[in-house]
């Protein structure tokens, strides 16, 4: 499975202090997983003591298997 992480992605996680390797874990070995609108996924994974939520989609645009666009990545509440 190859992740992309589009440019604007990559600021957000910036900003929002996320772990690259959380977005990862997210969307390989999810705790929840649930379509949303337009063939995107919501995923959702508990890394320590804080919970991920990540959505994506296939890339659907080329003949590539296993490729995925990630949308956008954040911390939940507790």
């Amino acid at each position: 499975m190859k992740l992309k992480f589009p440019h604007h992605f990559q600021q957000r996680l910036s900003e929002r202090g996320i772990n690259i390797d959380h977005v990862r874990s997210a969307v390989r070995n999810p705790d929840s997983k649930e379509d949303t609108f337009e063939n995107r996924v919501r995923v959702r994974k508990v890394v320590g003591e804080r919970e991920i939520e990540v959505i994506y989609y296939k890339d659907g645009f080329r003949d590539k298997k296993e490729e995925y666009i990630i949308v956008t990545a954040y911390y939940l509440d507790k």
